[in-house]
C-alpha cells in the first residue's frame, strides 16, 4: 500500500467518544505512542517504529485473527509534521476492522498496545481531565490581558469594558501628583523630579482603585463558573483580586512577577503545569461525591455490583484507579462480568460501558479511591 498522510483527529469530546462506542466492530486496537520513542521522522513525516507493528502482529496473532489486514493499515500510517499541534508528545490510535483515529496528545503517556474487545480509554479519558479550558489574567499597571486557553496554548479574549491598564481602569479617577524638579550635585545641575505628599500613599490607593475596578469588570464575565483561572502578576495583584472576585476556580498559585513582557506563549508555558495541578486535584476531590452517595445509598465499589449498575444505565460517575487491570470484560447487556481474551480488563470495559450509557468516567491515582477494587461509582 503506498503511503499516504493520515487524517489527525482533535481531542475528542465527551459525546464523541460515545460515537466511537457505538459501533460493533470487535476486536479494538488502542496504541500509544511518545513520539521520541514509537514515532520516526522522514523527511516532514512521521511513521511508526517497527516495535509497534511487531507488537501488534503478535497480540493479533496470539487471538487467531489474520493480521495482514491490520498492520497494512499500520505501516501506511503516515502524520504530517506541520498538521500536528506543537508541544505534542504522544499519538494515541484507536482503530476497528473500519475505522481508524489518530489522535495527538500534549502529554508523554507510556508506551502500550492493547487488542480487545473494547478501547483501552482510561489513558485518554486521563487526559481529556487533565486538558481542561482554562483562563489566565495578565495584570501589571500597564497591561491587562485575558486569555482563553486549552492544552494547546493562550489565545486573546478581549471584552469591551475590561481596562486595559491603570491608566485606562481609573481615568480622571487616577491620583495626578504635583511633580517639581531642583537641581542637585554641585552647582545644582542635575534635574530630580519629586512631589509633594505622600505619594506612596497615593499609589496605594490607586491600586485599590485599580483592583476594584478590574474586579467589577470581570466578575460579570468570569462569574462563578468552573474554569479554572490563572493569574500572572505581582503578588499584590494577585492577592487584591483572589479577595475582591471570590472564585472557587481561581487557583491558589499563580505566575509571579511582571508580566508586561510575556507572551501568550511564554505565559502558557508556566501556566499550564498549574492547570494540570488543579485538575488532578479537582479529580482526587471529586471521590467526595461518591461519600455524599453511600450515605444515600447511592454508592458502589464493588465490581459485579457496578456492572450490573452499569449496564441498567444507572452509574452516573465512575472513578477508576488509572492503573490497576482486573482480566476479563463486562457485557454490555447483562452486566455479568465473563471472561475475556487478549488484552480485554473489566476497568476498561467498564469505563465503555458507563460512557456508552451516559456516564461520566474519572481515573483516579488508587490512593484517592475510597475502596480497594479499584473503582466506585455514584449512581443516578
Amino acid at each position: 500500500m503506498p503511503k499516504r498522510s493520515s487524517h489527525i483527529d482533535s481531542l475528542p469530546a465527551r459525546d464523541e467518544l460515545r460515537a466511537w462506542l457505538a459501533a460493533e466492530q470487535r476486536p479494538r486496537l488502542s496504541l500509544y505512542l511518545p513520539l521520541e520513542q514509537h514515532a520516526r521522522h522522514h523527511q516532514q513525516n512521521l511513521q511508526l517504529r517497527d516495535q509497534a507493528v511487531r507488537d501488534t502482529e503478535k497480540k493479533l496473532a496470539a487471538l487467531g485473527i489474520p493480521a495482514d489486514p491490520w498492520l497494512e493499515r499500520l505501516r501506511a500510517i503516515e502524520v504530517e509534521v506541520r498538521n500536528l499541534e506543537p508541544r505534542t508528545a504522544t499519538l494515541a490510535v484507536f482503530a476497528d476492522a473500519n475505522t481508524q483515529r489518530i489522535v495527538p496528545l500534549h502529554t508523554a503517556l507510556p508506551y502500550a498496545v492493547f487488542v480487545s474487545d473494547g478501547f483501552a480509554l482510561r489513558p485518554l479519558l486521563g487526559v481529556l481531565a487533565h486538558s481542561s479550558r482554562y483562563r489566565l489574567l495578565a495584570v501589571s499597571e500597564h497591561r491587562v490581558a485575558l486569555f482563553d486557553g486549552g492544552s494547546a496554548g493562550l489565545a486573546a479574549t478581549p471584552h469591551a469594558g475590561i481596562p486595559t491598564s491603570l491608566e485606562d481602569a481609573l481615568g480622571s479617577l487616577k491620583t495626578e501628583k504635583e511633580l517639581r524638579v531642583r537641581g542637585t550635585g554641585p552647582g545644582g545641575n542635575i534635574p530630580v523630579s519629586y512631589s509633594h505628599g505622600g505619594a506612596s500613599e497615593e499609589r496605594k490607593l490607586d491600586r485599590e482603585r485599580f483592583h476594584a475596578a478590574l474586579a467589577a469588570a470581570l466578575g460579570p464575565i468570569l462569574k462563578d463558573d468552573a474554569i479554572p483561572l490563572v493569574v500572572a502578576g505581582i503578588d499584590e495583584h494577585r492577592t487584591a483580586l483572589r479577595e475582591k472576585l471570590k472564585l472557587p476556580s481561581l487557583l491558589d498559585e499563580g505566575i509571579r512577577g511582571n508580566v508586561d513582557a510575556l507572551s501568550p506563549t511564554a505565559l502558557h508555558e508556566r501556566a499550564w503545569p498549574l492547570v494540570q495541578q488543579w485538575c488532578s486535584a479537582r479529580a482526587a476531590a471529586s471521590v467526595a461525591h461518591y461519600e455524599r452517595a453511600r450515605s444515600l445509598g447511592k454508592g458502589l465499589d464493588l465490581v459485579d455490583d457496578v456492572a450490573a449498575a452499569a449496564a441498567t444505565g444507572r452509574v452516573r460517575r465512575l472513578w477508576l484507579d488509572a492503573e490497576r487491570r482486573i482480566d476479563g470484560r463486562v457485557d454490555a447487556q447483562s452486566g455479568r462480568t465473563l471472561e475475556g481474551r487478549g488484552d480485554d480488563d473489566v476497568l476498561d470495559s467498564l469505563a465503555e460501558l458507563v460512557l456508552a450509557r451516559g456516564g461520566d468516567v474519572i481515573p483516579v491515582p488508587a490512593a484517592a479511591l475510597p475502596s480497594q477494587s479499584g473503582l466506585a461509582a455514584e449512581l443516578h
